[in-house]
């Protein structure tokens, strides 16, 4: 006959318990693991494109005259000079814009060209030369509006005429940069395979 010492002895047995215990934990430890480990990359990212943005129109800003004409390859080096920030970003998952924007009301802006690039190549631009676009407000001050003699809108203006301002002929400027990067989790996390990051910096030019 089977003796019922054994069985209640190993009933009692506490021994193994921290292992079985540690394996059904192990698990979550990995997810909260690996989870925080992509969402510091992906920050450090994103904080990435932020200072690529701002050194794309600070560079611009500083160098360009928006009144004057300025060649592509002179874009280009400023560009290619803001995707070494983004270093050791891939060039291939990036893209960068610049555009110079003239006023013509206190929410819009004329398009008097853009340009883009990705891993050193130009694109096309997302914004259309001639185009019309939104601003912030409160970025525009009052000597920048434009004015027409007539009261109509200069947004609207696209041809010359007796007593109309012709869209993009009047009205202070801004340069906007633009970056977005293509960002994908060095650790797969199911559906999370790719991310858009981006952002985007309005600045005044310091040049007549």
């Amino acid at each position: 006959m089977l003796s019922r010492r054994p069985i209640c002895h190993l009933a009692r047995s506490r021994d193994g318990a921290a292992l079985v215990e540690f394996a059904f934990v192990l698990p979550v430890l990995l997810i909260i693991f690996i989870g925080g480990y992509v969402v510091a990359d992906m920050i450090a990212c994103s904080r990435k494109v932020t200072v690529a943005t701002r050194a794309l129109s600070d560079l611009v800003g500083r160098n360009v005259s928006p009144s004057t004409t300025v060649t592509s390859a002179t874009l280009t080096t400023y560009m290619n000079s803001a995707q070494l920030v983004m270093t050791p970003m891939s060039a291939a998952l990036t893209t960068l814009q610049i555009s110079n924007l003239r006023v013509c009301d206190a929410t819009h802006a004329y398009v008097v060209w853009s340009q883009a690039q990705t891993n050193g190549a130009t694109v096309a631009s997302s914004l259309t030369v001639g185009s019309v676009v939104s601003i912030p407000a409160n970025l525009i001050t009052t000597p920048m509006v434009p004015t027409s003699p007539d009261g109509s809108n200069v947004c609207q203006n696209t041809t010359s005429g007796a007593n109309k301002v012709v869209v993009g002929t009047a009205g202070g400027y801004i340069f906007l940069g633009q970056i977005s990067f293509s960002y994908t989790p060095p650790i797969g996390l199911g559906t999370l395979t790719s991310i858009k990051l981006s952002d985007q910096d309005y600045m005044i030019p310091r040049l007549p």
